[in-house]
């Protein structure tokens, strides 16, 4: 498998406190990773790392050949603009635009969009598209994310708790569309859960306690998202 994207002994302080503390590993393109961990073990701030939102204390993130965690800020800006999507907990859309202005805003200038119409049919949001976000669900907000997200047609696709806020059945259609996405656009995708249901279906599962990689698993066979049962 080709590596996409790649940490050398990250590490993370806030004062004192190691958040992350040396964690090395590669990413795998075209992939469905799960970072499953207690909450305060660093999960998120390892997915905020490796996806440029926050800096690491020491250590390097590659991206292909090239040290992203070297890069100034207007070139880590770039990157991201160009080949990473993020997907929160909070779904994060502007009130004041429609469903499909909030899709398009992240449209990035001089690159070739996925199509708006297959995107938005595969996410079962195109009949909403002139909705406004205080209209919709929790789970077409959350779909509407995910589209706002891949739109551009990133690379890697960063989503951190991206069920949290979600029932069981909204939970269960979004895990099954990124595994559709990823099929479809060949996205690698990288997903902080607490959901154990969630990471059985994932091509591999890391485990961080304490700030470092505790597990790190493939997983042989991966359930269907349509499988899953909440305890």
């Amino acid at each position: 498998m080709k590596t996409i994207l790649k940490s050398e002994n990250i590490k993370k302080k806030y004062g004192k406190e190691s958040v992350v503390d040396g964690i090395s590993l590669d990413i795998y393109e075209n992939t469905f990773t799960v970072i499953c961990g207690p909450s305060g073990s660093g999960k998120s701030t390892l997915l905020n790392i490796l996806s440029g939102l926050i800096r690491p204390t020491a250590g390097k993130v590659w991206y292909e050949d090239k040290v992203i965690s070297d890069y100034s800020e207007p070139q880590l800006a770039d990157w991201k603009r160009l080949e990473v999507g993020n997907v929160f907990q909070s779904y994060m859309l502007l009130n004041n635009l429609t469903v499909e202005e909030n899709i398009k805003i992240s449209i990035a200038p001089g690159k070739t969009p996925l199509s708006f119409d297959r995107l938005t049919r595969m996410l079962e949001i195109d009949s909403i598209l002139d909705k406004f976000p205080a209209q919709l669900s929790g789970g077409q907000q959350q779909r509407v994310a995910i589209a706002r997200a891949v739109i551009k047609a990133p690379r890697l696709l960063f989503c951190d708790e991206a069920t949290g806020a979600l029932d069981e059945a909204n939970s269960k259609k979004v895990v099954e569309l990124l595994h559709s996405l990823k099929s479809a656009f060949g996205v690698t995708i990288l997903f902080t859960t607490h959901n154990a249901q969630i990471a059985e279906t994932a091509d591999r599962v890391l485990t961080i306690k304490n700030g470092m990689l505790h597990k790190d698993v493939m997983n042989e066979n991966p359930i269907s998202a349509k499988d899953m049962v909440w305890g």
